[in-house]
């Protein structure tokens, strides 16, 4: 130790400042998170901060306790005593607060969350409206101290004894050094709390100080802490005044909370300038104020937390300084510099190539900002020494950098990278935005030669092989093979691999891994075989990064391998054949590097920097990076959802918890609280029950399984990452009930259910199989009487036809006979016609024949022609034919005019037949005359209308 403070002596000496070794290996600041109530989403005035010995945080707020484990605010309120101001953890049953009224204590319950105990609260009286304010706790000897301006309450914890010490004037803050506890009454003096007792310390009486913090110091000295007066020494009864350079600041800015860290060095908080981090000797190391990343310059509380870094509360929020780090940054807050692409130090003048020009700033002056050297030249790639001149490669082209002034060497579209030749050493290769060129050295300046015309792809980047071979790679095109003449001024020709090639892709790079170069894209490694003009895997480098994914950039340096992916950044740090990979120091700026733009630049034997979007990072390798254990994963919640409730799982990772089956969404939140906010680890996962293989590495705070089946259930949790030490296992067991119809006594009540719906289903298939019977029976009977029916109908269809042709024949007979009646009826006629014809011949001769001899027979002819005309066999015949015709016609004649006579009867029959009267006349042997008589008669008997027709009639009859 005291060999670090002499060196930090002779360090003052030289440069004016002092700046411990652990402040003064890299440029930079330390990283500054803020968390704002926007952000947060709740009360961020902290008027009192306190930490776990797991690393979760707790704030005093005037809404509650406020908890943050790393990545989630959790708070906690309870009626009148949520205006909190102090706060105090003792264990995880006794986190103390206190505030307007009154004084209590927090448990952690089973399930993570906080449940208070009230010991003392003071309600408003008519008398004494005004609440007290406990603004101070603090622990001595086990017991537990409250402070308000007006009195002490001591509680004993054991006993549950509260005893109380009250003020004579007003007490301004009660704080504690080294198990020894302190208070100023105004007024009075400096006191120390001895039990229950006050004891002033003299000396201090009448002190116009206003104390903040007494710090117990060695020989028996006290560093008190004022207000507005800065830092002074107490011993044997005389205070005197620090002859520090901090008291000339913060006297103007006046202090509001001072901290003790790190065992001599001292973090300020202060009203108007923000908070200072100071060495033993009292000169200032780091200060930081809005102007350079805080949320405000008035610091109401400072916390130094178990890792050593520094908590911040704030009027409007809280910030966290990572100042036990060794990583430090430049970030630009004011748009002053830009994205950083390149740096450079050179003495004590760290040089930016930023997207907005090149700038410088003077390392000695921790504070010092960062000036534009030329405003003539905007982006800028590159920045090397390369010699004794230090060239930059920019947008405009080749310049060379001379007492801060550049000066252009060669104007071309964007210089990306310088590569010396590596036997020629007065040649030096320029890769531009398209082709090459050539410089060579003349009189100690490097001067341009010639750009090869014969190639003109960009060339980003470039390496030599060890056959002398020049390496380009565009990495969405692949890889290309330059070789060059024997003086190396000429590009004698070249040859491409594309993505054609077996072990090519986009996203083609190359590296030097201990001098051989190595190519690399997501085919793998490979190294290239001359020979046989190929690419062969390159297992060593594939080992190097192991499941390390998406690789866009490698730097080696020694045993120290740099690398960026898409999503992080890190290194491998080689010791043998152990590899370790290293990343959570850089977990704040995961995604603020620039992918394959990136450049590692080596600062010095141990220090790197990185630019990144709007600043730069330096980090200090060291072995604190590769830890021997890493934190085991804090599970901070375990809830089973279901639609309608969630449930939540006691955190005891040794007791199986039993969830009902509808709760089957788990969600769980975990935690790394023992980490610095700034870094992290990744988390590695496996569900027993649901997964047999690990997960891969991953940052994760929160893991969510939904629709899990009943069953039991391991969930596994670790820390570590690819090719890293690895944190032991966190085990959580649970078990997803079965639905209360998969139980074990409904299960035997299936089985009996299922006995008894096995015999009812034999009895019903067996009277099932009765009913098929009697169905197929009755089937059968039915299509026996459908069968029937059907030959029944056919019988009656063949009878019906039978009828249907005898009807038609009868049809045909009676057409025969009516034929036949018509015939012989027309026959008759005609007979009659004639034989009445003959018997007027005949009547004739007769009267010739009178004296004659043949008179007689003559008459007798006569004679047998008139009996024949009146031939009653022919009627008789008639009628025969006529009934076999008109079966029924004399019947319904006679029945509906019985009055009729023979020959009227006879009259209706011809007419039934629709005979004419001349025809009628004929077969009557009478002249017509006396048919239309007849006729006459007939309409009258059968009383017929005048306007009635008479054989319509006749013949309607049937």
């Amino acid at each position: 130790m005291k060999i670090i403070r002499k060196l930090i002596l002779l360090y003052t000496l030289c440069f004016g400042i002092s700046t411990a070794s652990q402040f003064s290996e890299a440029p930079g600041k330390p990283i500054i998170i803020n968390y704002t109530e926007e952000g947060v989403h709740n009360d961020l005035i902290a008027f009192d901060i306190s930490q776990n010995e797991n690393g979760i945080m707790y704030f005093a707020t005037q809404g509650g306790l406020l908890e943050f484990d790393g990545v989630r605010w959790k708070n906690y309120a309870h009626a009148l005593e949520s205006d909190l101001r102090a706060v105090l953890y003792k264990d995880s049953s006794h986190i103390y607060t206190a505030g307007h009224g009154g004084f209590g204590y927090w448990t952690v319950n089973n399930f993570g969350v906080l449940e208070y105990t009230r010991l003392f609260l003071k309600l408003p009286e008519k008398k004494a409206p005004l609440l007290p304010v406990f603004s101070r706790i603090i622990e001595i000897n086990g017991k537990i101290i409250f402070q308000s301006f007006q009195q002490i309450f001591i509680y004993n914890p054991i006993t549950e004894a509260l005893n109380i010490v009250n003020a004579k004037k007003g007490f301004n803050f009660l704080f504690t050094s080294k198990g020894r506890a302190f208070i100023q009454e105004t007024g009075i003096g400096l006191f120390e709390l001895i039990g229950n007792e006050l004891v002033l310390l003299k000396g201090t009486e009448n002190t116009t100080l206003h104390i903040l913090n007494v710090f117990i110091k060695k020989d028996e000295e006290l560093l008190v802490v004022s207000k507005n007066k800065g830092f002074w020494s107490f011993r044997a009864g005389v205070l005197a005044k620090k002859k520090w350079r901090i008291n000339t600041v913060i006297e103007k800015h006046l202090v509001n909370d001072v901290q003790e860290f790190q065992s001599n060095k001292f973090v300020i908080g202060t009203l108007r300038k923000g908070v200072y981090i100071v060495s033993a000797q009292g000169e200032i190391l780091i200060h930081q104020e809005k102007s350079s990343g805080l949320l405000d310059n008035t610091i109401r509380k400072v916390f130094v937390d178990n890792n050593e870094n520094v908590w911040l509360g704030m009027e409007n929020g809280i910030s966290y300084l990572q100042i036990s780090s060794n990583t430090s940054y430049l970030f630009d807050y004011e748009g002053s510099f830009g994205t950083v692409y390149t740096s450079h130090l050179d003495g004590n003048s760290l040089y930016l190539g930023t997207n907005q020009g090149l700038f410088v700033k003077d390392v000695r002056r921790p504070n010092a900002k960062i000036n534009l050297i030329d405003n003539s030249i905007g982006q800028i790639w590159e920045i090397e020494k390369i010699d004794d001149q230090i060239l930059v490669g920019s947008h405009e082209g080749v310049s060379v950098l001379e007492n801060k002034q550049l000066k252009l060497l060669h104007k071309q579209g964007g210089a990306w990278v310088f590569k010396k030749h590596p036997k020629l050493k007065e040649i030096l290769y320029v890769g531009f935005y398209s082709g090459i060129a050539v410089f060579t050295r003349k009189n100690g300046n490097w001067v341009f030669e010639k750009k090869w015309n014969d190639y003109g792809e960009s060339s980003r980047f470039m390496a030599f092989d060890k056959f002398g071979d020049l390496w380009v790679t565009h990495p969405t095109k692949g890889y290309y093979r330059l070789s060059l003449s024997d003086d190396g001024l000429d590009l004698e020709s070249y040859q491409f691999y594309g993505t054609s090639n077996d072990q090519v892709a986009t996203y083609a790079y190359i590296c030097e891994i201990d001098e051989d170069l190595v190519f690399y894209n997501p085919k793998g490694y490979f190294s290239y075989d001359r020979i046989d003009n190929s690419f062969v895997p390159q297992k060593y480098t594939a080992q190097l990064f192991k499941d390390i994914k998406g690789i866009n950039s490698i730097v080696q340096s020694g045993n120290i391998f740099w690398y960026s992916t898409q999503k992080e950044i890190g290194y491998i740090s080689r010791a043998g054949n152990r590899f370790s990979n290293v990343y959570h120091p850089f977990y704040s700026i995961r995604n603020k590097h620039l992918n394959d733009f990136n450049k590692f630049e080596k600062v010095n034997d141990s220090v790197f920097g990185l630019g990144i979007n709007n600043g730069i990072v330096f980090h200090t390798v060291n072995k604190a990076d590769i830890k021997l254990e890493k934190e085991i994963p804090a599970i901070r919640s375990i809830d089973f959802i279901s639609k309608t409730d969630t449930v939540s799982s006691v955190l005891s990772t040794s007791e199986v918890v039993n969830i009902p089956n509808n709760n089957n969404f788990l969600k769980i939140a975990i935690a790394l609280p023992k980490t610095p906010v700034a870094n992290s680890y990744k988390i590695q996962y496996k569900l027993d029950g649901l997964h047999t293989m690990w997960s891969d590495w991953q940052y994760v705070s929160e893991l969510s399984f939904p629709g899990l089946t009943p069953g039991n259930y391991s969930l596994e949790l670790r820390s570590g990452g690819e090719g890293g030490i690895i944190s032991d296992i966190v085990r959580k067991e649970f078990r997803i009930k079965s639905p209360w119809y998969f139980t074990k006594l409904m299960f035997v009540f299936y089985m009996i259910l299922l006995l008894v719906a096995h015999g009812l289903y034999r009895l019903y298939f067996k009277n099932k199989n009765l009913r098929q019977i009697c169905a197929l029976k009755q089937i059968e009977s039915d299509k026996r009487k459908s069968q029937e029916e059907k030959f029944k109908l056919d019988k009656l269809e063949s009878e019906r036809a039978l009828f249907l042709l005898r009807e038609e024949n009868l049809g045909l007979e009676i057409k025969k006979k009516d034929a036949a009646l018509a015939s012989a009826t027309l026959n008759n006629i005609k007979k009659n016609e004639l034989l009445t014809d003959l018997v007027g011949d005949i009547g004739k001769i007769d009267n010739e024949l009178l004296n004659s001899a043949l008179y007689l027979p003559v008459k007798k002819v006569i004679k047998k022609i008139k009996n024949n005309l009146i031939d009653k066999e022919d009627w008789l015949t008639f009628q025969l034919h006529f009934n076999n015709l008109h079966a029924h016609f004399f019947e319904k004649l006679r029945e509906k005019h019985p009055d009729l006579s023979s020959n009227e009867i006879k009259l209706s029959a011809y007419l039934k037949l629709n005979l004419s009267s001349k025809e009628i006349a004929a077969l009557m042997h009478v002249a017509i005359t006396s048919v239309e008589q007849g006729r006459y008669r007939l309409r009258k008997k059968i009383n017929l209308d005048k306007d009635a027709n008479l054989v319509n009639y006749i013949q309607d009859l049937s």
